[in-house]
């Protein structure tokens, strides 16, 4: 194994302020992404967190300071069909990121269709027109895992909802 040994020294006041200028329009774009209070929260009451998005889940909601797994991740996209399977962790509570998509998921024109809590673990099933999300969170290691499903919703399983079974000869 040939591992390198890289030192660092006093950064130039040239790249401090091109850092902290980076730094500055990062935090100036997530508070533009934050979705203010549109939602209809009560006066004084601060939503759970700020809504951002990550690329691989264009409009799904995502916590602020969640950041993805890659090697825990995959998604995957045809035309107007995505499937994906992304884990993140962060450290807002589990019990504050359950609150955050039931908050944040009408914005993005999905409804909470179910909503689950077993040994730690959140699960919250969601349906858009065309699509469900399934977003699961607990606690691991001082962290907390989200793991967010995608795909096409089966137009079968919503038409036979709420009838009865079938009986067959």
């Amino acid at each position: 194994m040939n591992a390198r040994v890289m030192r660092v020294g006093p950064l130039s006041p040239t790249t401090t302020l091109v850092g902290l200028v980076a730094l500055g329009w990062v935090g100036a774009l997530a508070g533009c992404q934050s979705g203010g209070d549109a939602t209809g929260s009560p006066a004084g009451a601060s939503p759970p967190a700020s809504a951002l998005q990550h690329p691989l889940l264009e409009n799904i909601p995502l916590p602020a300071g969640f950041y993805l797994v890659p090697e825990r991740s995959v998604a995957r996209a045809a035309g107007s069909l995505r499937v994906a399977q992304c884990e993140f962790q962060g450290s807002l509570s589990p019990d504050a990121v359950a609150r955050f998509y039931v908050e944040y998921m009408p914005a993005a024109k999905f409804t909470l269709r179910q909503r689950r809590f077993d040994n730690g673990e959140h699960s919250l099933r969601f349906e858009s027109d065309a699509e469900e999300c399934n977003v699961r969170t607990k606690p691991k290691g001082g962290k907390t895992v989200l793991v967010v499903d995608i795909g096409p919703l089966s137009k079968g399983f919503t038409e036979r909802e709420g009838q009865p079974p079938v009986r067959r000869p």
